[in-house]
């Protein structure tokens, strides 16, 4: 029988080959005081260590030609806080004053900061943690003359039949074993959202995350298979389970081959409809794989990754990303969702607007309005860079007409203004409505007259209608996107929007699930905006569907009285191949 560990798959895939433990050597960080006429020397040996990291990480980013430009952008976030005068200048303040080895200077410094960022419980801040504790074990190995990151001497440099386990990964331990060809990796802490999650899905290596205690019970060079999908772990597996899993790698590498020569066919199902797919991006990379796959446009361009450091980032800056995304696009458009942080997940020079009840505070368009100098920011940023290229402006979280109006109001005093300014702008620029409230949905039809065009937010809607907390293990199985309640407000959105005449985009999850994407079809969506990944497996589920059959189904599933059929076997019937 085989022994089966699970954690989170944030890469699907298989992976088939012996474990590689990898194990880093216990960091010892001393704590003593230092004699006056010592301090000079300690603050030299601080510098050197930083230093000797600073090259460490830029002799890495000149040899990671193929490891894309997420993990060049991670590791020079690592560069440049490994510049910050507030790890820095602050850890050698401590030297001097304090009278302290530089271990514990560093160590006293960092706690203080993340300490800071533990006040916002939310998935983009703990990268921010991330960042800043992975920068910081560089300059302490430094300081310990240990090797800078786990790989070193440790690792083969062919590891093409090996599934690499360690407690954690960082950027430049991803980057060198992409680069040595790694099979497969596990960890046992992090999350979806942690870099070596978000590393392993851009550079598609098979990984499972958060597999509590894998290097207390697995042994060096013991054969396991890897599902990433299933987020699973097989160890002691037998000869049949092994060819079967063969098998299956071998049928999922030519689907992935088979799924991408869709991209070039005609976005057309098999009865004529037509429809589009947009991308969902944020870092640069992501862009440039929705351009090479053939995307309508940006669907959705998150702009909370630009608010995640300790400055809320200026006008110029926030320019020169709007400029760089709408140029790669190349005449598509884009769409720019305003800034969608509020409550739990807020940016820590904007913590102080974080309330008791983070998911009904401030927070999306409530939050921009509440802070309008940052809103304007942010909008002459976006009119600015709209000269590139086609730009949408994407309002998050609205909830009522008034909101419109107020967002609308500024953007017009932003325009007015940069014109003044004799700077050229898009004068038509298009201004959306992330539809993701009960509130928003029930009153779309008013909301619609005063948009230019709407975007569905069904995680948002989802988890609001059904009041649901889906990171809540204890309600999480009771979160259900097909639940008939929802997909009536999806319908009631797209009629709303046809009445109109305004496109009707869905950016949520559904959008990029291949199963889902029929049932939104069936709804009257035809408009479908997701991570690059998704495109190659969405668009040939609507290509080989019939949207007249789809409508039939879902017209029907949504007339039913009572609970005779539930939404998910609605989309057992929708994916069954037509008798």
């Amino acid at each position: 029988m085989s022994l089966v560990l699970t954690g989170i798959g944030v890469t699907s895939g298989i992976a088939i080959g012996q474990v590689h433990r990898l194990t880093p050597g216990e960091l010892s960080l001393p704590e003593y005081h230092l004699d006056a006429d010592a301090v000079d020397a300690e603050l030299e040996r601080i510098r050197r260590a930083l230093d000797r990291s600073q090259r460490f990480l830029g002799k890495l980013l000149e040899r990671m030609v193929d490891s894309g430009d997420t993990a060049r952008e991670l590791l020079e976030s690592h560069r440049l806080i490994l510049r910050d005068p507030l790890l820095v200048d602050a850890t050698c303040d401590r030297i001097r004053s304090e009278k302290i080895n530089a271990e514990w200077a560093l160590v006293k410094q960092t706690e203080q900061l993340v300490a800071e960022f533990k006040r916002i419980d939310n998935d983009y801040i703990a990268l921010r943690r991330e960042d800043l504790e992975q920068a910081v074990n560089l300059v302490q190995r430094e300081l310990a003359d240990q090797p800078s990151t786990l790989i070193g001497a440790q690792v083969p440099h062919q590891l093409g039949r090996t599934i690499v386990v360690a407690p954690e990964l960082g950027p430049a331990d991803m980057a060198v074993l992409n680069q040595r060809r790694v099979a497969g990796l596990v960890t046992e802490h992090g999350g979806p959202l942690s870099h070596s999650a978000i590393l392993a899905r851009s550079l598609e290596i098979p990984m499972i995350v958060g597999l509590h205690h894998a290097l207390d019970v697995l042994e060096e060079g013991e054969a396991v298979i890897l599902d990433g999908h299933y987020g699973a772990l097989l160890a002691a597996h037998d000869e049949s389970l092994l060819r079967h899993y063969e098998d299956k790698r071998e049928v999922s590498l030519r689907r992935r081959a088979d799924l991408r020569r869709y991209l070039g066919r005609p976005s057309r199902t098999l009865d004529g409809t037509n429809f589009r797919l947009f991308g969902n991006a944020e870092l640069p990379e992501e862009f440039q794989r929705c351009r090479d796959a053939g995307v309508a446009g940006i669907g959705l361009m998150r702009t909370e990754y630009l608010f995640m450091g300790d400055q809320v980032p200026d006008e110029e800056t926030q320019y020169r990303a709007y400029r760089a995304a709408v140029e790669v696009m190349d005449g598509r458009p884009l769409t720019v969702r305003t800034l969608d942080a509020g409550g739990d997940k807020l940016p820590p020079a904007l913590a102080v607007t974080q309330g008791p009840n983070p998911a009904l505070g401030l927070r999306g368009l409530r939050l921009s309005l509440a802070v309008s100098d940052l809103f304007r920011q942010q909008l002459r940023a976006i009119l600015r860079a709209s000269v590139f290229g086609p730009i949408q402006i994407l309002l998050p979280m609205i909830t009522s007409i008034e909101e419109v109006r107020q967002a609308r109001h500024l953007i017009e005093s932003c325009r007015q203004s940069l014109i003044g300014e004799d700077l050229a702008i898009d004068p038509n620029l298009p201004v959306g409505g992330m539809i993701e409230t009960p509130a928003a949905a029930l009153t779309v039809e008013q909301l619609a007259r005063e948009l230019d065009f709407l975007s569905i937010g069904t995680n948002d809607l989802s988890q609001y209608v059904l009041a649901i907390d889906r990171q809540d293990e204890l309600v999480s199985y009771l979160y259900d996107p097909t639940h008939r309640s929802i997909l009536g407000l999806i319908a009631g959105i797209v009629a709303s929007g046809r009445d109109q005449k305004l496109p009707v985009t869905v950016c949520g999850e559904l959008a990029g699930d291949e199963r889902a994407a029929r049932l939104l079809l069936g709804l009257g969506v035809t408009d479908f905006s997701m991570p690059p990944a998704s495109l190659p497996a969405v668009k040939k589920s609507l290509i080989e569907a019939d949207a007249g059959r789809c409508r039939k189904l879902v017209e029907a599933f949504l007339r039913e009285d009572g609970d005779e059929q539930s939404g998910q076997s609605l989309l057992e019937a929708l994916n069954r191949p037509a008798e």
